[in-house]
């Protein structure tokens, strides 16, 4: 006989905010542009129609019973908000925005970029509406928040920002101070907008992947810029941190807990970081993950299945009441939705506390 659930959604999540106990462990599935397809939508719906993007999220943790919200993303922000152009797939189901023309080739273009006003740049606007659809539906209120260093590479393309790194490093300091002050322009408009108290900053870091650079990049590119604007983001009344700490990042993982993320942060990670060391690491957050998303994409659903109890029972043993199930990072669209399920039966069959 299946378990009855005794705590909805919402008091779940309040509950994993106040650091009180838990039904079952929350599930949140991952996916803007399967939720697209899953309704269909386009993919390119996900980014710049923000009522299609809403309620396809939306419909799709109703499907699967996910305790998620729907979120704005936007794929290579940075790169558009200062001046560059956005190329949308022609078919309008391959993938999401690239980038067409960067605003920056070398680092003398850095010179004469300026500002851009957060209420017109890029896809703010579409995230601004976002938000006022968050709000008139009861459900949270975020804003692309990012990390400095991921979107200060998007001005130019990561390859470049990588060689800036060893070549030019006067340049990148350039560019990661310029990309902190748009975000804390962006962050002091949303909060202006909404009040104190009630906005959630949304965060991911893929370029900082131990991947592409190393400890010591980190700590002298990174590290700073990122402490900065998390100090000035929560002074400024950000309710709290979500942070996507991505891929391979356990030699950083020391630097990032000097960081903060508010009480309690939220902390989401790759199957490259087991759930014990982020548990270990971050001892005060909300700890999720960490299926392997190719996984869910190729599969079987029993492999699916078996995957998602052992992540399920790694976060009760190892963050009990502190941990949600998720993937360890976006599942691609053409994830068979049958293997969401089974994410999802693996919950209602092990989750509970």
């Amino acid at each position: 006989m299946k378990r009855q659930e005794t705590m909805t959604h919402k008091e779940r999540l309040n509950a994993l905010y106040n650091r009180k106990p838990t039904d079952r462990v929350p599930f949140i599935h991952r996916g803007y542009g399967f939720c697209a397809r899953n309704v269909g939508y386009n993919i390119a719906d996900i980014y710049e129609d923000p009522e299609k993007s809403y309620f396809a999220q939306l419909y799709t943790a109703e499907q699967y019973n996910s305790d998620g919200e729907p979120f704005y993303t936007f794929v290579s922000y940075g790169a558009w908000e200062f001046g560059g152009e956005i190329k949308w797939p022609t078919d309008r189901y391959s993938s999401g925005p690239g980038v067409a023309k960067r605003p920056v080739s070398k680092p003398e273009d850095l010179d004469r970029l300026e500002l851009p006003d957060p209420k017109t740049a890029g896809c703010i606007p579409y995230a601004m509406e976002f938000a006022k659809l968050q709000e008139k539906h009861g459900t949270q209120i975020a804003f692309l928040c990012g990390s400095p260093f991921t979107h200060a590479a998007n001005l130019c393309g990561v390859e470049t920002f990588m060689e800036w790194l060893i070549m030019e490093p006067e340049a990148v300091h350039k560019a990661m101070r310029l990309m902190t002050d748009h975000i804390l322009s962006v962050a002091k408009y949303f909060i202006d907008t909404f009040g104190k108290g009630r906005v959630l900053a949304r965060s991911a870091a893929p370029t900082e992947s131990n991947a592409l650079i190393s400890p010591r990049q980190f700590e002298e590119f990174a590290a700073p810029y990122i402490e900065e604007l998390h100090t000035k983001v929560l002074e400024m009344g950000a309710e709290r941190i979500y942070c996507h700490i991505c891929g391979e990042q356990n030699r950083n993982l020391d630097r990032w807990a000097q960081i903060p993320f508010g009480d309690p942060g939220m902390l989401s990670f790759g199957h490259e970081v087991s759930i014990k060391t982020a548990a270990e690491k971050f001892p005060d957050h909300i700890i999720c993950g960490n299926l392997n998303p190719q996984l869910i994409a190729k599969g079987t659903p029993q492999e699916v299945y078996e995957a998602s109890r052992k992540v399920i029972e790694e976060g009760k043993k190892y963050a009990p009441g502190r941990f949600v199930f998720m993937s360890g990072c976006e599942i691609p669209a053409t994830t068979p939705a049958y293997n969401i399920y089974m994410m999802q039966k693996a919950v209602e069959d092990f989750g509970w506390y």
